[in-house]
This record gives structure tokens, sequence and C-alpha cells, in this order.
């Protein structure tokens, strides 16, 4: 499906929505390699992430995650960091997510706060929300594609869970119509709210309605 040998799918759940002020409270990821012509799971990753702040009544219902969780379980946010940045390795490695965007800006802003503070994502990036939208009307959750393509992993709104549902949805995108590596660097954009989070240089924003296959259009 991609040029890239090394892929990392990665999920987040987080105290909130801006990368600024919230933080990562559990990371999901795998690493998949090419091997024999074949992508194959290398590597996994599923921890929770020590808080900074009591979570909220909403945040906890979401994630389903709680501060007792984080107290018992979570690990340091600098470790953390570590075991992802392992998987990450280098510029090379194509990142790959549901609604990228928003994991991209908590991406960045951990990788500043422990690794460089100018660091910025240089990587092929990859959304699989944006390839459901371009086939879909809405809803264009990611619950809604594992409806669609029925795969068998529920989507529980855990990161493990979630990017490994991810996974399986991008498996069926790909027998439905073989042409995901068309939409590398591409991200769509709803024109009414505009583009949300940083820009980066390498990568092309397309307004994108829903079912239209706009994105597929500027190939």
């Amino acid at each position: 499906m991609f040029k890239n040998k090394r892929v990392l799918l990665f999920d987040f759940e987080t105290t909130g929505l801006n990368a600024a002020y919230e933080q990562i409270i559990e990371i999901g990821a795998i690493v998949l390699e090419l091997r024999n012509g074949k992508y194959e799971i290398i590597e996994e990753l599923s921890t929770l992430v020590e808080a900074q702040k009591p979570l909220s009544p909403k945040i906890i219902e979401i994630t389903h995650i709680t501060d007792e969780m984080l107290l018992r379980d979570g690990i340091p946010e600098s470790v953390a960091f570590q075991k992802l940045f392992d998987m990450y390795q280098d510029e090379n490695t194509l990142l790959i997510a549901y609604n990228i965007l928003f994991d991209l800006s908590f991406l960045q802003a951990l990788f500043r706060k422990y690794y460089q503070p100018q660091f910025e994502i240089k990587n092929d990036i990859l959304d699989v929300m944006a390839i459901y939208k371009d086939r879909h009307r809405y809803p264009h959750r990611l619950e809604s594609a594992v409806q669609t393509y029925q795969v068998n992993i529920k989507n529980t709104h855990r990161a493990l869970d979630d990017i490994k549902a991810t996974y399986e949805v991008i498996k069926a995108l790909q027998v439905e119509q073989p042409n995901i590596k068309h939409y590398v660097n591409k991200i769509g954009f709803n024109p009414k709210y505009g583009i949300k989070g940083q820009k980066m240089p390498h990568v092309q924003y397309i307004a994108q309605y829903g079912g239209r296959r706009e994105i597929e259009k500027s190939v």
C-alpha cells in the first residue's frame, strides 16, 4: 500500500482537545515493517500516562479512563515519550492515524517537550479518516468506518483498540479500491471550519465535504 518500509500507526487519549494546554493520558501504537513484500506488526505499545491534573467527567465518560487508573497504572510522561520515540525512529517512518491532525498536534508537543523544542514533523502522513470521508457521507467517526466495513475489533475509545481497528479499516479500504498510497500527505478539511492545527509544508490540504471523492480527484 505504501512506499515506506516502516509504518507507525498511533492513537492518543487526552485530557482535552488543545495540545498546548492538555496532555496525553493513553497511547496505543503499532509498528509495521515491510518484510518479504508484506507488512507485519513487529511492535505494539499500550500504556496509560500519568496526568498532571484530575480528569474532567466528560473525558472519563469518553475514554473510560479514571484518575484511579492513571494513579495505579500510569507511567511518567517522560517514559511514555521515550517508548513512543523509539517506535517513531526517524522521519522516514510513515505516520498513520484516524483524524491525524488531532494526534499529530499532541505528538509534536510531546516531542518538543522531551526531544527538541523546535521539532517539526517532516514524515509522510496518512489520515485514514480522509480516505473514508472521500468515499462515504456523514458520519465519519472511526466507529462509523468500523461498522461500514464490519471489522472484528470493537471501537472502545481505548487507544490500542482504536489503532488496531484503524489498521483493519485501512486494509478494508485497500481491498475496496487499491489507491491508498495516493492519500499520503493529503489532508481533507471542511471549508466551513477551515484547517485546524499547524499546517505542514509537505502536506496538501483539500476541501472535502464527504462522499464526493475530492481527494481522489486531485490525483
